[in-house]
């Protein structure tokens, strides 16, 4: 009898544990959206409605973030004509809320180009690149390339 109730005490704790850590996570790793994309009437796959946060998406997994992110950035290309890594930062962490220069410099050098280089966005590996870096100036490194890399492929 002894063992089952200390057994039931472990396993009471370590799920107590679990849900102390999660909520200590970063609240994009905690909403599975790794960019942090804002709230908006976008019909995401995998979005999960009504979001568990007041001002970013929250998504049943971080792939569905990931693919939000790229079919976002896309949309900066065909909407808004734009092409590089400075014109796609500068939209996507406004100089009012961030440290544009700071991150564009970071992403470029992680994924290999320059600022104002032209960038093919529908080239899914330089994409995954691109949000993976992405993802760690918003989030830290939590997410790996394969996590990236599966967003994207959806996308």
């Amino acid at each position: 009898m002894f063992r089952w109730f200390a057994f039931i005490i472990i396993v009471f704790i370590m799920y107590q544990g679990q849900k102390v850590l999660k909520s200590q996570l970063n609240r994009g790793i905690r909403n599975n959206n790794p960019l942090n994309i804002r709230i908006s009437n976008n019909a995401w796959v995998g979005k999960v409605t009504p979001s568990q946060d007041k001002a970013f998406e929250t998504f049943s997994n971080p792939k569905y973030g990931f693919r939000a992110a790229t079919r976002l950035i896309r949309n900066y290309q065909n909407i808004y004509g734009l092409n590089t890594l400075s014109g796609i930062i500068r939209r996507w962490a406004p100089s009012h809320e961030n440290d544009t220069t700071n991150y564009t410099q970071f992403v470029a050098s992680n994924i290999g180009v320059a600022p104002n280089d032209t960038l093919n966005l529908y080239d899914d590996a330089l994409m995954t690149r691109l949000v993976h870096a992405m993802s760690i100036m918003e989030v830290g490194r939590y997410y790996s390339m394969q996590d990236a890399a599966e967003g994207v492929a959806l996308a």
